[in-house]
């Protein structure tokens, strides 16, 4: 028996593919080895979609409103080979796929659904991001960024030493904060060129490092503000320098905030505003660094000035709604 896969893989690896069938540039591939044979013979990228097809609602969003129209099937024509790494809880799927999956998933340090990898032909990472995406133009966007990336890279390697590793480090630094742990390879290839670490990659990678350790540890208690704020406080007090402000400022959009609005927009009493108030004063003594908090401080205490004033506002948006 034939097998088709094995197949269809040594077509495209050798080019045959364009003789003996049409390329189907928007199909979506489900085999990752498929997908960069494809990718080498066409000479584009990847842009993989890790998703749960048939229990992710943002998955089936993005499906709908970005990735099967026609404006979006257009653009990735000519640039990528699309790869679809499907974790399905109702189709059914052979157990070795699956796992072959899961460890896709594994390697790329995919936590959620959906995660989106734009990578070489190789499988090296040159961008991504994780959630839907509102429309077709801002994916797109990020889809540019991730193929000037690559070529930021193939330029960067035809240069040697220092100056290689300082033309990589800029690379390196340019990827999305979430994506930098994905990069190992690359950060490797800047310390084979830099040993002596001129570049600083040392102190950078242990900064991305804490941030990749917060963010899953703050993934893992979703819309759990109080066991944030303790995850938050907790590396706050120990943040790598490059990351105070980071930390802080992520912990102000993250939790604080989001706080501070649910506080005031279920506040019936002026003693509940004056409620809200007390918890963002607090909090913004550490979520802002020194050099802002005073200044922070006093802005938050004027749009308190008045607590009557703003509770009638929040009745008054109440009742819109």
């Amino acid at each position: 028996m034939v097998d088709m896969h094995h197949f269809r893989t040594i077509l495209y690896a050798t080019g045959l593919c364009a003789l003996i069938s049409p390329a189907f540039s928007s199909e979506w591939i489900t085999d990752f080895e498929e997908a960069k044979a494809r990718a080498r013979a066409e000479n584009k990228a990847i842009f993989a979609n890790f998703t749960g097809s048939d229990w992710c609602g943002y998955c089936m969003r993005m499906k709908r409103q970005v990735l099967d129209t026609p404006e979006f099937l257009a653009y990735v024509r000519d640039k990528f080979v699309l790869l679809e790494i499907d974790l399905p809880r109702r189709k059914q799927v052979d157990a070795a796929v699956l796992e072959e999956r899961r460890r896709l998933c594994q390697r790329y340090e995919v936590t959620g659904f959906p995660t989106f990898v734009t990578m070489s032909h190789t499988g090296e990472v040159l961008g991504g991001w994780v959630g839907a995406r509102p429309d077709v133009a801002s994916t797109t966007t990020l889809l540019d960024t991730a193929l000037a990336r690559g070529q930021q890279l193939t330029a960067a390697r035809q240069l040697q030493g220092t100056a290689r590793a300082r033309a990589l480090m800029e690379v390196y630094q340019s990827f999305p904060k979430n994506f930098k742990h994905a990069a190992a390879a690359l950060r490797k290839e800047i310390h084979d060129h830099d040993p002596d670490d001129t570049t600083g990659l040392k102190e950078q990678a242990m900064a991305d490092a804490q941030m990749l350790e917060l963010m899953e540890q703050l993934n893992a208690h979703y819309r759990d503000y109080q066991r944030q704020t303790e995850i938050f406080d907790s590396f706050i007090a120990q943040a790598h320098p490059l990351n105070q402000e980071r930390i802080m400022e992520l912990k102000r959009d993250m939790v604080v905030f989001p706080c501070l609005n649910i506080m005031l927009l279920n506040a019936d009493s002026v003693e509940e505003v004056l409620k809200a108030r007390d918890y963002v004063l607090k909090e913004a003594q550490n979520s802002y660094p020194d050099h802002m908090k005073a200044d922070m401080i006093k802005a938050l205490e004027a749009n308190f000035q008045n607590p009557e004033a703003l509770l009638q506002q929040v009745r008054a948006r109440r009742a819109r709604t």
